[in-house]
């Protein structure tokens, strides 16, 4: 049976908990370091949502002696490290959070009576290994485990069984805006990185075609091996699920593959999830959008390209529509806390005043990126695009800028909108999908692969997105969506809040607070209170400076 449905919870109950510690009575207490890992995981184990993403979780193994449970769990302990080289799998265990949330028979600690060090020692999965161990699970063990299995069953388990445990879950909102998006990720230059390829990049990171560049262009650019990563996002409010991905040589075209991965995300949880689906202009496909509006009810957004006759049909009937300005978004005030002492506040003004006046001594801005007016103008119900089988609503829009010169682009959409400003509004989201992609790249090393295997590539993809997308689930079920957006140090920061924080447990119960709390209520203890704790502080003490028996030994 799987230890993990053993598990039993123990609940927060803070008052009662601190009614029996003041009396002296309590059974266990646990200094918490790596709280906010153990909190996740204990999160997951509630909920049932790990036994559910591991049920499917595709192996390659014929004896499962390692449950999938914990593969997975493993995995997605490294990544919340971020932590994408298996051989720091067990310094991961022992500074971090997981063992803490598994039954207590799996794992104990204790204290070292000669280095003063706690030691960790592990029962394992089965009883081949003769002496004591530091994990449940060698790192190679886990290594092997993810290279084994074929890098198109990870994206398919990753793009189907995952999305179906989502959506039971209540990952998806109502609103069902989904983003698409294709990204690339450069590895060294090692033509032992499977499916890779070589291309030349501009400075922007922009492919380029090398022969059709100029002399000065030629200079800027770089050479770069790469892979292309295809993902489908969804925007919930300002958390964000990633709901598909695939990852190909970089060379490839990304349409053909999101829309691949659309209609296998259909498949997968049914129509109506995706009731929005926003692109870039790379993703134009007449037939795919077709097939997007009329045979699974998905309005698509995306801009028009120049080159389209529908382009110049729209502009030419624009020059006898009537045009809408478009009111410039108020910024919103940033007004300061009201409990700020009186010296911040003016110091703050003194900055303020100095900004104002260091501001005032620079040149004006050039004319040319100053706008000073934006226009749309919608004309709905297309049928020129003999590609696309459904009609086309557009959008014109026209930038107006203090020299007098003009930047005009278009939308067009599925959907038949009442506000012009509607589709305007909604494809700035897509800015959003780029802060994600840069945030992967940045802070959770998306790109920075230890191993050559496309295996292990994929794995480790799926993984990092796997892991962001349920801390993400972490933020909007346990506190508020504002963390969402914060990089990977910053969340651990305002999540681990009971970092050196004590717990004490009594009778199936728990309650938490801070060291220097602790300490006051026990110099506040009354004295038969405090000699009956004593009792029970020895025992703990003599339980945790006893060495523990070799766990794995064969009986």
């Amino acid at each position: 049976m799987c230890p993990l449905r053993n598990l039993s919870l123990i609940e927060h109950r803070p008052k009662r908990v601190l009614e029996a510690f003041r009396r002296g009575e309590f059974d266990q207490i646990e200094i918490v370091g790596q709280a906010d890992e153990k909190e996740f995981f204990e999160l997951c184990f509630r909920e049932k949502l790990l036994d559910a993403l591991a049920r499917e979780m595709p192996t390659d193994r014929e004896k499962e002696e390692v449950p999938r449970w914990f593969v997975l769990s493993a995995n997605l302990s490294l990544k919340l490290h971020l932590e994408n080289s298996f051989k720091g799998f067990e310094r991961v265990v022992q500074c971090g959070g997981l063992l803490s949330a598994l039954p207590p028979e799996m794992a104990a600690r204790h204290l070292d009576t000669q280095t003063q060090q706690v030691l960790l020692e592990c029962r394992g999965f089965n009883d081949k290994n003769h002496y004591p161990r530091t994990t449940p699970c060698n790192h190679d063990f886990l290594r092997k485990y993810v290279k084994d299995v074929s890098s198109d069953k990870w994206a398919a388990w990753f793009n189907g069984p995952v999305q179906r445990t989502f959506q039971a879950h209540g990952f998806f909102d109502p609103a069902g805006v989904f983003i698409g998006d294709g990204s690339y990720l450069f590895v060294p230059d090692n033509a032992a990185y499977e499916g890779s390829v070589v291309m030349w990049f501009d400075e922007h990171n922009h492919p380029v075609e090398y022969a059709k560049l100029t002399v000065q262009e030629r200079g800027r650019a770089h050479r770069e091996r790469c892979y292309k990563l295809v993902s489908l996002l969804h925007l919930r409010g300002d958390c964000y699920v990633y709901a598909a991905l695939a990852v190909v040589p970089g060379n490839d075209h990304e349409c053909p593959v999101l829309y691949g991965l659309v209609e296998r995300f259909v498949q997968a949880v049914g129509k109506g999830v995706i009731k929005r689906l926003i692109l870039d202009r790379g993703f134009v496909d007449g037939k795919n959008i077709t097939r997007c509006k009329q045979e699974w009810g998905i309005d698509v957004l995306l801009p028009m390209k120049r080159k389209m006759d529908i382009w110049k049909d729209a502009w030419a009937l624009g020059k006898e529509c009537p045009w809408q300005k478009v009111a410039a978004p108020a910024p919103e005030p940033r007004l300061p806390p009201s409990h700020r002492p009186e010296a911040i506040v003016r110091r703050e003004r003194k900055r303020q005043e100095t900004l104002a006046s260091n501001q005032a001594k620079e040149p004006p801005p050039d004319p040319a990126r100053l706008p000073v007016g934006t226009e749309v103008c919608p004309i709905k119900g297309f049928t020129s695009w003999s590609e696309c089988g459904v009609p086309i609503n557009v959008l014109l829009q026209r930038e107006t800028y203090a020299d007098g010169h003009r930047e005009e682009w278009a939308l067009m959409d599925t959907a038949d909108f009442r506000d012009p400003c509607q589709p305007r509004q909604q494809y700035q989201l897509r800015t959003k999908i780029e802060e994600r992609h840069r945030m992967l790249k940045c802070y959770h090393d998306l790109s920075h692969f230890h191993s050559r295997h496309l295996n292990v590539i994929v794995a480790q993809v799926v993984f990092i997105l796997l892991s962001y997308t349920l801390r993400q689930w972490q933020l909007w079920k346990c506190l508020q969506e504002e963390l969402a957006g914060k990089t990977p140090g910053l969340m651990r920061c305002q999540l681990n809040v009971h970092t050196q924080k004590v717990v004490i447990y009594h009778q199936n119960a728990y309650t938490r607070m801070p060291l220097i709390t602790f300490t006051r209520e026990l110099m506040e203890m009354e004295a038969e209170a405090r000699a009956k704790a004593l009792l029970t502080i020895r025992r703990l003490e003599q339980s945790l400076l006893t060495p523990l028996e070799n766990l794995r030994a064969p009986p």
